[in-house]
């Protein structure tokens, strides 16, 4: 399919809603606070789901040094973000302060394959939102109300699928 060409859309009249780019294949979400956005793939939420909501999320420190933890994604909103929480203060917690770049892993054991999902951990203030984190928590068995609440703003996805391609991204927010 031929690549459309790049333009920018103003969808809305509300500054707090975003602006629709096509750059290439991608549809891009821009958002008011600035952070480009991509849709995640149906075929990434289906295996989010076949997994029991269960993700790994790697994080970095102030000092470079990586952490990866298992983490229950707790909704997808606007098919372009992830819902998580913490429900301690954790490595993860402390990373997402001192660097908000977060990458996540949707493994397909059965294919050897999946998605990596890359963006910025953007933190929840929405009251709402976080009453409805709580709640699912509360599901997942924690009993501790969580320390924080963020979603993961997608503006990358890739193919965990292990081949010459894999290194190149599916969806970009950045061409």
């Amino acid at each position: 399919m031929p690549a459309l060409p790049d333009r920018s859309v103003r969808t809305n009249s509300k500054p707090s809603l975003p602006d629709l780019l096509v750059k290439g294949n991608n549809l891009l979400l821009i958002w008011p606070c600035g952070f480009l956005m991509v849709q995640i793939p149906e075929e990434a939420v289906t295996q989010i789901l076949k997994n029991g909501n269960v993700v790994l999320v790697g994080s970095v420190d102030g000092k470079g040094i990586p952490n990866i933890s298992p983490r229950f994604v707790l909704a997808v909103l606007d098919n372009e973000k992830l819902l998580f929480a913490d429900a301690f203060q954790n490595k993860t917690f402390s990373n997402l302060k001192s660097w908000n770049k977060v990458t996540v892993a949707i493994i397909d054991k059965d294919t050897m394959g999946g998605f990596q999902l890359k963006g910025d951990a953007i933190e929840v203030e929405d009251k709402e939102l976080i009453a409805q984190a709580n709640a699912k928590l509360t599901e997942y068995g924690f009993k501790a109300k969580p320390e924080r609440a963020w979603t993961l703003a997608v503006n990358g996805v890739y193919s965990l699928k292990p081949n010459s391609q894999s290194k190149a991204p599916l969806l970009s927010a950045y061409g």
